[in-house]
């Protein structure tokens, strides 16, 4: 891979940074030389410290010692905004969109263009015309005068970039920058940092999905404990060796996988159909297995899901749970016949934010327990946090403490505690791992083991081929709103899956989308499936 900003000279240096928070050292010595033309992946479990330094280098924290040199000057910020003129740009996993505002209006939010003698009437033609031309670039299927709250969560991560580029900023800052993204968004993004690198902007490039780094990285930085634990260029180290510098160990088995034991049929739906979205969805799931759903982003898994749990009005089909037809109205009806879902943006639909731990846990079962006069049984909420704090391993400083406080890896376990003391027999999980570290999730996987080995029922839906093929034990494949396939356990592979997801059947078309196959199969790759 080329890496031709290592023959200049740095643009950002971070020397001896040290932050120290009441009772919490965040940052110790950390030294870091960033280049022009490169990506740097800086790497970490939660809590490792990447976000404070990059908190530091965008000027949002103020360092307890160590200094900041950008473009060879000493530089110490009152406010993001003074490294924000200074080119440094941050694009956040966690999205600041106006939902109101048109496209146009977001990238140019605060920075608007105007028109006429002063300068003080905007000129909106200019503003469309250039936010436009930077979604053409980025080959995105929406429009600069679209409205943002109407677009899906991975447009509006777009939007976020499209910021970025109509900067022209020297130092930009990507956090997560996939985790919301189909594979064709990927592929436009990682095109984008090509342009990117190629035009001398250096990037600091933070994921979890160590895959990605063969497409993107030159050179990596993995923090642990606040402390720089490794530096390499990324052709000279693997990703195991990546994984043993982020946890301090080395995991024989990532994904714990095991044989369970399938037992008697949990879950059966039956022609299962929302008009316009997904149509004649058949499969069962059993107690004691873990199913796998597999499929491009938009092949209709996730509203399947949602459909199941009565979050979407099914047009037609048959929901079956232990051999019986139900209809279910609502959600409130469906934790009531033992079914859990944990959906795929936890901090949008899975989490209660601003509320604590406690009220995220008890949430979903506060009917069934709820004392006489409708009030709530403090003791009873006492002792089933104490337990599943223990059960699940969930730090945190305490029951009261502000969910949206802890790490990814542990709002992850919050959600699943959440689940667990409702009682759910079937749980469906919606990109369960994803934002979260690889400690975490090898935890979590560990979790899901213990939930089916004691008699549950766990349909995950995953956008990881890795993960699918390391955790599940039978897979069902979605694409473009109906149901490809079924693999079971001796048939799953990457190449097996993915022909179910993207390639069209003879039966379905004369003239089978080989090409079109290939593109995608190559576009998950970058993914890490």
């Amino acid at each position: 891979m080329e890496t031709k900003g290592v023959m200049e000279k740095p643009i950002l240096q971070v020397k001896e940074i040290t932050k120290t928070f009441p009772g919490v050292k965040a940052l110790t010595d950390v030294s870091i030389d960033f280049y022009p033309g490169e990506v740097h992946a800086l790497l970490g479990e939660n809590g490792a410290g990447k976000s404070t330094l990059i908190k530091i280098i965008s000027g949002v924290y103020i360092p307890t010692k160590g200094t900041l040199i950008f473009e060879q000057k000493e530089r110490a910020y009152k406010n993001p905004g003074e490294a924000l003129n200074l080119g440094i740009s941050v694009i956040h996993q966690e999205l600041s969109i106006a939902n109101e505002l048109s496209v146009a209006e977001n990238i140019f939010i605060g920075r608007e263009p105007g028109k006429g003698k002063q300068r003080f009437l905007l000129d909106r033609r200019k503003m469309e015309r250039d936010a436009q031309k930077a979604l053409s670039l980025m080959g995105v299927n929406f429009k600069a005068t679209d409205i943002a709250g109407d677009l899906s969560a991975a447009q509006q991560q777009m939007i976020e970039i499209a910021k970025v580029i109509t900067r022209n900023s020297k130092l930009v800052i990507m956090d997560e920058p996939t985790s919301s993204l189909s594979d064709s968004e990927i592929e436009a993004l990682f095109k984008q940092i090509e342009m990117l690198k190629k035009n001398n902007v250096a990037i600091i490039y933070i994921t979890h999905r160590l895959k990605e780094l063969k497409v993107v990285a030159d050179r990596i930085t993995v923090l642990r404990d606040g402390i720089v634990v490794k530096k390499s260029l990324y052709e000279d180290i693997t990703e195991s060796e990546i994984v043993a510098s982020m946890v301090g160990r080395k995991i024989s088995d990532y994904y714990n996988k095991q044989q369970h034991i399938r037992k008697e049929e949990m879950l059966r739906v039956e022609g299962l159909t929302v008009k316009g979205v997904f149509e004649d969805v058949s499969f069962a799931a059993y107690k004691g297995e873990i199913l796998g759903v597999a499929g491009l982003v938009g092949a209709g898994r996730t509203e399947v899901m949602e459909t199941i749990f009565a979050d979407k009005k099914k047009a037609s089909g048959k929901v079956f749970i232990k051999g019986k037809e139900i209809e279910l109205k609502n959600s409130r009806e469906a934790i009531a016949n033992k079914i859990g879902f944990a959906t795929e943006d936890r901090r949008r639909t899975g989490l209660m934010l601003e509320a604590s731990v406690k009220n995220n846990i008890v949430l979903p079962s506060l009917r069934r327990k709820a004392m006489k006069k409708a009030f709530v049984n403090p003791k009873w909420e006492k002792k089933v946090c104490d337990e599943y704090f223990g059960k699940l391993d969930i730090k945190t400083p305490g029951r009261e403490t502000i969910i949206k406080n802890l790490s990814g890896g542990n709002q992850q376990k919050v959600i699943l505690a959440k689940w667990l003391v409702a009682e759910s027999e079937i749980l469906i999980l919606d990109e369960p791992t994803r934002g979260i570290d690889v400690n975490a999730k090898s935890e979590f996987y560990n979790l899901m083991n213990e939930f089916v080995d004691a008699g549950g029922c766990i349909i995950m839906v995953s956008s990881e081929l890795p993960e699918i093929l390391g955790v599940a034990d039978r897979v069902i494949v979605m694409r473009e709103g109906h149901l490809s396939g079924e693999l079971n356990r001796a048939e799953m592979s990457e190449l097996n899956i993915m022909q179910l997801a993207s390639i069209q059947s003879e039966a379905e078309s004369n003239t089978p989308r080989q090409a079109d196959g290939a593109s995608n199969l190559q576009s998950s790759k970058l993914r890490g499936i």
